[in-house]
């Protein structure tokens, strides 16, 4: 009955977007990606500004998230920056089931869908607690200020590079507050900041995307902070496959720690 409901409230909603499936392009793995996560659990007494997170779920064929889109490209590079905000997009496979981006990985998508009980495109959430109006732009500003206003317990620090035909992402976690990590879990989001086609994907006229999930380490779980804690082992090193059809110059990681119990995001860090 749930699955039932996800696939007939989008298409009630949003009656108006019609489908036109793009094809999924054949890929190849063309490198490696290699993260390298370093926790310092040591009290740090310094002050941290929050970063905030947005998570977007948008389709290439709803009409309103022609809307959406803009006020999101325009809140993180004009606004705020990405000093204050970050983004990332999470392609749905709803209204039209097959978006390319979905399609390019679907496992994360759903996972996130299911995690945030998301019914429909676009469905904007702000640090994993607030689901503002996606198309409201002072309603969704609203939600950032609020979250602007909480002292973060930790500095995520991100830097990376592209070396070799691999992408090398390097994270410094630092701890600012004493904090319970039992149901903590940090992400990284590798994301391609844009992405442009000749010819729209989809049927709402869109040609560029920003912000396009591609990749999300260790997986959707998270790593635990608890657990490397009580490991002793303090820097944790991933690897991931790179696709042949992602831009180098347009790779960028997102990073945050989200308390899988609540969903609140504590803090975020990026490479941008």
């Amino acid at each position: 009955m749930k699955r039932l409901l996800i696939l007939l409230l989008p298409a009630l909603i949003f009656y108006s977007c019609r489908t036109n499936p793009p094809s999924s392009p054949e890929v190849k793995v063309g490198g490696k990606i290699f993260l390298k996560v370093n926790f310092n659990f040591t009290l740090q007494p310094k002050a941290v500004d929050k970063v905030v997170l947005l998570e977007d779920f948008a389709n290439v064929s709803c009409v309103p998230c022609v809307t959406s889109n803009r006020i999101i490209k325009t809140l993180t590079r004009e606004t705020y920056g990405h000093n204050k905000l970050v983004a990332v997009k999470y392609p749905t496979n709803f209204p039209a089931p097959n978006d390319l981006f979905y399609h390019a990985n679907k496992p994360v998508c759903d996972s996130k869908i299911s995690f945030y009980n998301i019914f429909f495109a676009p469905t904007t959430v702000i640090d994993g607690l607030e689901k503002p109006a996606s198309t409201d732009s002072l309603a969704v500003k609203q939600k950032i200020e609020g979250r602007l206003a909480v002292s973060p317990p930790f500095e995520i620090i991100v830097t990376d590079n592209f070396d070799a035909g691999s992408y090398y992402v390097d994270v410094q976690v630092n701890t600012l507050i004493s904090t319970d990590l039992s149901n903590l879990r940090l992400e990284a989001v590798i994301l391609e900041e844009e992405i442009k086609f000749e010819t729209p994907p989809g049927s709402n006229g869109e040609t560029v995307f920003y912000d396009v999930m591609r990749e999300v380490l260790p997986s959707t779980e998270g790593l635990s902070l608890s657990e490397v804690q009580q490991s002793g082992n303090f820097t944790v090193e991933l690897e991931s496959d790179l696709f042949e059809n992602w831009q180098p110059d347009q790779l960028n990681t997102v990073v945050f720690i989200q308390n899988k119990s609540t969903k609140e995001v504590l803090q975020a860090g990026s490479t941008f």
